[in-house]
């Protein structure tokens, strides 16, 4: 199985997506802390970006606190996955998950790759 999940989205409609609830409810400590030092909207947006492609793929609903999107020693986005989104994805068989991020001035582009 190999599924490309391309999305690429204005930040001002990720921020009025983004706006129904609060950034808690989207995102870990570590996620909100990691941010803190960036733009945070365009950095939080593409990680809700990711997390909603998932949960869609995997039909896992509003289970965003299940998925971690932190940066690795060299920046790199990596994905960690718990409680019912890890089993999901172990019962469908999917041995890999990659991520990428990119954003401009107004747009956030998201690719994620699911093996």
């Amino acid at each position: 199985m190999f599924k490309e999940i391309s999305i690429t989205k204005s930040v001002r409609d990720v921020e009025t997506l983004m706006r129904n609830q609060s950034e808690e409810y989207y995102f870990c400590s570590n996620e909100l802390k990691s941010v803190e030092h960036k733009n945070a909207i365009k950095s939080l947006g593409a990680r809700y970006l990711i997390k909603r492609a998932i949960l869609d793929y995997i039909e896992q609903g509003d289970a965003y606190l299940e998925i971690e999107i932190k940066n690795d020693e060299q920046e790199k986005p990596d994905i960690i996955f718990y409680n019912r989104v890890r089993n999901k994805i172990k019962d469908l068989g999917i041995s890999n998950v990659e991520i990428s991020i990119s954003h401009s001035r107004n747009f956030i582009a998201i690719l994620v790759i699911i093996e």
